[in-house]
């Protein structure tokens, strides 16, 4: 496979390199085909300028984005904008990007895109390789504001909309449940549990007899209007402010958040978060040749919710278990348990429940003191950079240490409340159980602490210098470090490296460039604990050659080729696998001793050592092509890409007898091979008042499994040769109709079968269905995803809309609100299962009572693409008139609408946009004003 690619690069190289050579024997006209618009880039350890660039890199100025789109995370600004990135931390489909902020690893949900100045994602491994280890999968770097001496500003912005639930679960009413549920104890040969009688009392119509019915027969939906409102509310109000002077300048952001719930009962109504957030970032000049900057962030978040889970209670508990509020005036004055209870709410309502659910979410969100989670986010940077200019020219030297702490914990006032079982006598409670006091204990409950703590430092020389306004010459020699841990964590997670960077350029037309990383790992043996990782990039700025003049539609045109190796231990989940590992079975970690009469306690071995485990690798090729076209219209960013992973340690069962299980050691053996393609497009056009600005994005991107430790008798079980993603599970068709059926298939081995449930295909043709039956059904992750993004202007006002979409991926039906068995709750998904009446046209199995492990496993029969098209967000904006806005003394006014997670165009989206067990997805909306001073 790598032979192949290397083939047709070569290939590809040697034509171009014959056409220039053609051409260039031709008298042709010199004209100068440069980047016009040559931004800055951040990049590893450093800024470049754009044309200066090499390796496979993209970036975003966050300024562009916040003029016309006021999304406020960072991830949300990263989706659907950049080639290469499949959602918004998966650099190509391969893996979790590492998160640089400010030059050392950071998470980025503390962050508003308002902080940033610029994200830059570094895709490859020659851009990323001098971070090291945690590079393996690319890098996104964030960089954030700083002040500027020369342009003081202040900027505020605020505003406020509501986010509305996507979709709620629905689940059945208390008769149907019920009467399904006597179905279900039907199929299994049980009796039924609720008579027709009580079903009936149920039923809606029985409440016109007795207007207080609903209370003596509960119908109980968490979901409904009568403990949920129809949206949350939501505001944010920023601040910034920068400038200064020649000594010193500064940034500073602040920011106030509130986001309200949708409880609409007792005290959680009043659940909402709170998030304070403030960074100040400032610059020293200490002298002629030292620079200094201080950066702090605090991040504060109060969240106060009901107490319990209310969202996972509301898709278990089932309707007609008991009544949540029992009113007070339909109990006797004289009965000794009402005159005996010591709290009640409103002094109209009891809390309702029984034996069995002596607490339930509504109870909690009633009698309870809200549950207050606190996150407190604390950063420092402290940059030192020395000029040493004086000793060698275009020398210098930087340092960058940092701190960062987090602490998350709940607080609550710790009360009691007591419920009440009723006891009926026709629509009046003739008797009450009381389970539990009413108590308050008057203490402060602290709880769930948590807390991460990271410690990062970089220190490295840097050199730039042009010679003869030809020769440019740079290089860095680095060393980077940071150590991560989190509460339960007793190791740690340590990543630190030295690098090293040699570039050159030949007016501006030829680069090369060499970044290798000397990493080290704490997870490997001391003798293969440190490796080096080479790479290696190649550009050509085929534009700037004489042949290139006369070509007056292409403004620039950059041909990249890079390549490398890096080492990492990033895959590796634990410590110590070099090691033998011994543990114990049974009550008795002391004894040393097998016993012959119990097989469960004593000391066993779990895997031999291996002092010769090593790094897993990344071995990357990437060819590159970027562009500009008909007078900068047209922007043009594409990459062709094979990795290869290989070395993945895993323990090789397959090599070794099986008595020899337990004594395998862990080894260098899988390998996963990626490949694929990625392209960007950017056009900009002008008609008279309107501008018209369309960006596309699309990433192709596939793998395949090169070497895997297993062993099949079929060769259709095996992993090799299919796509890393590859989704297993059996072939359904369709459901049995009839015991006939059943006793003419094959056996299937899952558990119990009765008509209704699922049949499969007998793959190996065994006449027995089990695991060996399990065949490729589908995919997990897409191979094809892309970004589309519009912005039309016409004079001050503009609209801009922005999507994503995924094509090729499959995703299964699962969770109890599809596979509903046992005493589970029902939802509408049932309404469609298997009875003898509709078994022609049925779309789910039978209803049981007992656990249907042959129904309920990965199938075809729960398969579905996943294809879909999301409009992420749109934004109407209003520039206010400059003349307008001079009169008000600003700079700048604007007022906008918008919207964010708008519409979801795919077969299946009732499927995507439901939530269940937790809380809601949500659209949103709304309005808000910019100005700057």
């Amino acid at each position: 496979m790598k032979i192949k690619y290397f083939k047709v690069l070569t290939l590809l190289s040697f034509i171009i390199l014959c056409i220039t050579g053609e051409i260039q024997a031709q008298e042709t006209l010199k004209k100068d085909k440069s980047i016009v618009n040559n931004d800055e880039v951040n990049i590893a350890f450093g800024k470049v300028e754009r044309s200066n660039l090499i390796g496979s890199t993209s970036f975003i100025n966050a300024d562009d984005i916040t003029k016309y789109d006021n999304t406020q995370l960072v991830s949300d600004a990263l989706l659907g904008r950049v080639p290469g990135l499949f959602g918004y931390n998966n650099v190509r489909g391969i893996g979790s990007a590492l998160f640089i902020v400010d030059g050392l690893p950071r998470d980025i949900s503390t962050i508003t895109l308002a902080e940033v100045e610029q994200i830059t994602i570094l895709k490859d491994v020659n851009a990323s390789i001098l971070y090291g280890s945690a590079a393996v999968n690319g890098v996104v770097l964030i960089t954030t504001k700083r002040g500027d001496a020369n342009k003081p500003q202040k900027k505020f912005s605020i505003y406020t909309g509501i986010s509305v639930p996507k979709a709620l679960p629905k689940y059945l009413s208390s008769a149907d449940y019920m009467a399904l549920y006597n179905e279900a104890r039907a199929n299994d040969g049980l009796s039924a549990l609720y008579s027709k009688e009580t079903i009936a009392d149920f039923r809606a119509g029985n409440r016109l007899l007795y207007p207080n019915s609903k209370y003596k027969y509960p119908d109980v939906d968490y979901y409904s209007n009568e403990y949920l409102k129809s949206y949350k509310p939501f505001s944010k109000a920023t601040a910034e402010f920068s400038g200064g002077n020649k000594a010193a300048t500064y940034y500073s952001n602040m920011g106030w958040e509130q986001v309200g719930s949708l409880f609409d009962f007792g005290k959680a109504k009043d659940s909402k978060q709170n998030r304070f957030n403030f960074r100040g970032n400032i610059d020293l000049k200490i002298n002629a040749f030292i620079k200094s900057s201080l950066d702090a962030v605090a991040v504060i978040s109060k969240t106060k919710s009901p107490v319990g889970n209310y969202w996972g209670n509301a898709s278990t508990l089932k309707p007609n278990l008991f009544t949540p509020l029992i009113p007070i005036s339909m109990i006797d004055p004289e009965n000794a348990v009402l005159l005996g209870h010591k709290a009640d709410i409103n002094g109209m309502y009891l809390l309702g429940g029984t034996q069995n659910y002596l607490s339930n979410p509504l109870a909690d969100g009633y009698a309870l003191e809200l549950n207050e989670n606190v996150q407190n986010n604390f950063s420092f940077n402290n940059k030192i950079d020395f000029d040493l200019n004086s000793l060698i020219k275009g020398l210098s030297f930087h340092t960058n240490l940092s701190f960062d702490y987090l602490t998350i914990y709940d607080q609550t006032f710790s009360k009691e409340y007591a419920v009440y079982e009723p006891t009926w006598t026709g629509d009046s409670v003739s008797a009450l159980t009381k389970y539990g006091n009413d108590k308050d204990l008057h203490k402060q409950s602290i709880s769930s602490p948590y807390y991460e703590r990271r410690l990062g430092f970089q220190g490295y020389f840097d050199y730039n210098r042009t010679f003869n306004d030809i020769h440019k010459v740079g290089g860095s020699l680095l060393a980077y470090g940071n150590i991560y841990k989190k509460s339960g964590d007793f190791q740690g997670n340590k990543n630190v490296n030295l690098g090293l960077r040699l570039n050159y350029s030949y007016d501006n037309k030829y680069m090369v460039d060499f970044s290798g990383a000397y990493v080290n790992s704490v997870k490997l043996p001391a003798n293969t604990r440190r490796a080096f990782s080479p790479s290696l990039g190649l550009a050509w700025m085929i534009s700037s050659e004489d042949f290139m003049s006369s070509i007056e539609d292409i403004d620039f045109l950059k041909l990249k080729l890079t390549g490398g190796i890096l080492n990492s231990d990033n895959g590796i989940d634990g410590y110590f696998y070099y090691l033998d590992r011994w543990d114990y079975y049974g009550s008795y970690p002391w004894n040393e001793q097998i016993s012959y009469t119990s097989s469960d306690d004593g000391t066993v071995s779990f895997h031999n050592s291996n002092d010769r485990l090593k790094f897993e690798k990344r071995k990357e090729l990437n060819f590159g092509i970027e562009g500009s076209f008909f007078n900068q219209k047209l922007y043009l960013e594409t990459n062709i890409f094979t990795s290869l992973y290989c070395d993945q340690i895993t323990i090789p069962q397959t090599m070794f007898p099986s008595f020899y299980t337990d004594f395998i050691p862990y080894e260098n053996y899988d390998d996963n091979a990626y490949r694929g393609a990625e392209l960007g497009l950017t056009y900009t056009e002008k008609f008279g008042d309107f501008q018209i600005a369309l960006g596309a994005n699309a990433l192709y991107s596939t793998s395949e499994v090169i070497k895997k430790d297993e062993v099949y008798t079929d060769l259709y079980r095996y992993r090799k040769g299919r796509p890393v993603d590859a989704r297993f599970g059996l072939v359904a068709e369709g459901l049995f109709m009839s015991e006939e059926d059943i006793a003419d298939d094959e056996i299937q081995t899952f558990g119990t079968v009765k008509p209704g449930d699922i049949n499969y295909v007998d793959q190996n043709d065994d006449n027995i269905i089990d695991e060996n039956d399990e065949i490729q059904i589908g995919r997990s992750q897409a191979p094809f995803s892309y970004g589309l993004n519009l912005r039309v202007t016409y004079k001050n006002l503009s609209l801009f809309a922005i999507g994503t979409g995924r094509m090729g991926a499959d995703s299964y039906i699962s969770g109890d609100y599809y596979w509903v068995d046992q005493n589970d709750k029902y939802s509408e998904y049932v309404l469609g299962r298997w009875t003898e009446a509709t078994k022609e046209t049925a779309t789910y199995p039978r209803l049981t009572t007992s656990a249907s492990s042959n129904n309920y496993r990965n199938s075809t029969f729960w398969l579905y693409k996943d294809n879909y098209f999301t409009l992420q967000r749109a934004q109407i904006t209003y520039e206010f008139p400059q003349q307008f806005v001079k009169n008000l003394k600003l700079q700048g006014l604007s007022c906008f609408l918008d919207g964010s997670n708008i519409l979801t165009i795919s077969k299946h989206r009732d499927i995507k946009e439901l939530s269940v067990g937790s809380e809601p997805y949500y659209r949103s909306f709304s309005l808000g004003v910019k100005t700057t001073f």
